[in-house]
């Protein structure tokens, strides 16, 4: 009984010790926003990403500024070509990609996509990054 009951303690500090590591972010994706800034690729798509000489709108803007605000973030932004992006997205040289991605884009093999914001909607983000992720989507319920 002394046997099985220490194995149990043993296990139980295992996962114990484990969980802290959850949600896994391998990359360190989201301790790399909070200290460099958050990098976001956009795609001029109207009405949900709107370029116009430097400046962004438009409501995936909105919910990625409210989210960095909520978590003291810096922005950075990125134009480009979605498949530019993308590419930026799988090499880690950004946290997030907007342009009005439906939750069946075909990016969905490349890169992350977030819970849909509206329904139909999602944001793109690296793919094993779990903290982001899982902070993006907080914020997403939230709001």
């Amino acid at each position: 009984m002394v046997f099985r009951f220490t194995h149990i303690k043993i296990l139980f500090v295992v996962l114990l010790l484990t969980a802290c590591q959850v949600p896994k972010d391998p990359e360190n994706s989201f301790s790399s926003a909070q200290k460099s800034g958050l990098k976001v690729g956009v795609v001029n798509n109207p009405p949900f990403v709107l370029v116009n000489n430097g400046s962004y709108t438009g409501p995936e803007i909105k919910l990625i500024k409210n989210f960095a605000k909520a978590n003291k973030l810096n922005i950075q932004f990125y134009e480009g070509s979605e498949s530019n992006l993308v590419k930026d997205l799988e090499n880690y040289n950004l946290h997030i990609v907007a342009g009005g991605f439906e939750k069946n884009s075909l990016w969905k093999k490349r890169a992350t996509l977030s819970k849909p914001y509206d329904k139909k909607h999602v944001l793109l983000l690296p793919r094993g990054e779990n903290k982001l992720l899982f902070e993006i989507e907080k914020h997403i319920l939230k709001n």
